[in-house]
């Protein structure tokens, strides 16, 4: 994750690996035996991680808002879980799927799992305050939320110091409390 996060895939060699992960170059390839597949690997270690820290705050959400509250903070809040190289690792991962069809598909899976649990998030907290969403609006806030996620993601990457700190997830749950 580390060498991926501060070199990108293409520069991230299995020499450049091995060093951040303090093995051995053989060690590594007798694991994997392409950059592809610690990439894959990696792929599925992030979004293990990132569902890990929103069952975590799932915890204490008592209340469909609690819980959608708890899906922004999972992944826009900083905090003592907070792991900058795996969002700039998640970047890395993003750009690959521009140019790499496995990579783009099992991103695409993630994407779509995470719309899903944004949609079902949306529509437990629009029966709750009663409110007027549809359906596609549902998807449209969905589809809005998560692009913003990853643009913040790509923003705290590459210009992060013209970033107010700490900006992100309260200001994404003013957004979406604004249209529910």
């Amino acid at each position: 994750m580390e060498a991926m996060a501060h070199l990108g895939y293409e520069k991230a060699s299995i020499q450049a690996i091995a060093k951040a992960a303090d093995l051995t170059p053989g060690l590594i390839h007798y694991h994997f035996k392409t950059k592809q597949e610690i990439l894959v690997e990696l792929i599925n270690n992030l979004n293990d991680k990132a569902q890990a820290r929103f069952q975590a705050r799932l915890e204490t959400a008592t209340t469909p808002t609690a819980r959608l509250n708890a899906y922004i903070d999972a992944a826009l809040a900083l905090g003592n879980d907070a792991d900058e190289t795996a969002v700039s690792a998640w970047v890395t991962i993003s750009a690959q799927a521009i140019r790499q069809a496995e990579v783009r598909d099992i991103y695409q899976g993630i994407v779509a799992a995470n719309l899903a649990q944004l949609n079902a998030l949306l529509t437990d907290c629009t029966k709750e305050m009663s409110g007027k969403l549809d359906k596609p609006a549902i998807n449209a806030l969905a589809s809005m939320m998560l692009a913003t996620i990853e643009g913040c993601y790509q923003l705290a990457t590459t210009a992060g110091e013209l970033m107010p700190r700490d900006f992100a997830a309260k200001t994404l749950k003013a957004l979406v409390h604004s249209h529910l």
